[in-house]
């Protein structure tokens, strides 16, 4: 059954991850019958993308995943690092083979995985440093016009 829209404003939720990523209804996922990422894979990413923020010079606050306040910033760092990992699956599962005269080859998108993740994550990267560049401007000269 497809999840519902939290409808939240607060922080970032694993079911808003599930909808931007069209990860939301199991029946749809037609080769999985299931998820494609668990909840536990979806808090992963997230953490992984705070950490970046909270490990990336300047120190300009520091924050747990369910607690970043930039919303969509976390949303396109999270998927990026979710399509990482998917891409890693989809590398080490990789299989060639025939059967019946069919050639099967349902693992070959680590490419693709690997293509959207890389530009999600320049998009955050990049976010990351313009943002803390203007938060520590306004720390040491105040509001910037």
């Amino acid at each position: 059954m497809p999840l519902k829209p939290t409808g939240n404003s607060g922080y970032l939720t694993d079911v808003d991850v599930r909808i931007w990523l069209r990860d939301n209804d199991p029946e749809a996922n037609l080769l999985l019958d299931d998820f494609e990422f668990s909840s536990e894979e979806i808090r992963t990413a997230m953490t992984l993308t705070a950490d970046y923020w909270n490990e990336t010079p300047p120190s300009v606050g520091s924050y747990d995943y369910d607690k970043f306040p930039y919303r969509f910033a976390l949303l396109r760092g999270t998927a990026a690092n979710l399509l990482f990992m998917g891409a890693h699956r989809f590398r080490r599962n990789q299989l060639n083979y025939n059967a019946g005269g069919l050639t099967v080859d349902d693992q070959n998108k680590y490419q693709q995985y690997d293509s959207a993740g890389a530009r999600l994550w320049d998009e955050f990267k990049q976010w990351v440093a313009q943002t803390k560049k203007s938060i520590n401007a306004e720390q040491g000269w105040g509001t910037i016009n």
